[in-house]
């Protein structure tokens, strides 16, 4: 399976790639894109810092809105990797480099969320539906 690594506030996460429709320079407000864009910052309780100098509009099939299709808006975006069923544990992909959430395409929260230790600071990755 392939997978698009992406990074929001200094934290690593994938999607499904196949689930990708377009990845565009993301400027001005979320007003002026004709997606409906999902503030994941917030619904992942992530800090609102941004990091780097562009950021990137991430549209993707989706459960998430009624139109089935939503925006998201990434700090940073890869080229895509190659992950297999084996290299996921506890919500992340395992392979090279550090591990990354993965994020469902359907309700774009975090993946397998029982898997996490409530002590864990990650426990404020999962989502809670908005």
């Amino acid at each position: 399976m392939e997978y698009l690594p992406f990074r929001i506030a200094g934290r690593d996460f994938v999607i499904d790639a196949s689930r990708v429709r377009a990845i565009a320079p993301f400027e001005g407000s979320p007003e002026r894109h004709s997606v409906p864009i999902i503030d994941l910052r917030r619904r992942l309780g992530l800090p609102g810092v941004v990091y780097g100098r562009r950021q990137f509009l991430v549209v993707v099939e989706t459960g998430a809105s009624e139109s089935g299709i939503a925006g998201f808006v990434a700090d940073y975006v890869s080229d895509l990797i190659k992950g297999s069923p084996d290299q996921r544990r506890g919500g992340r992909l395992r392979g090279r480099g550090r591990p990354k959430w993965v994020l469902d395409p359907d309700t774009l929260s975090i993946k397998d969320p029982s898997s996490l230790s409530p002590q864990s600071p990650a426990q404020s990755l999962v989502s809670h539906p908005e």
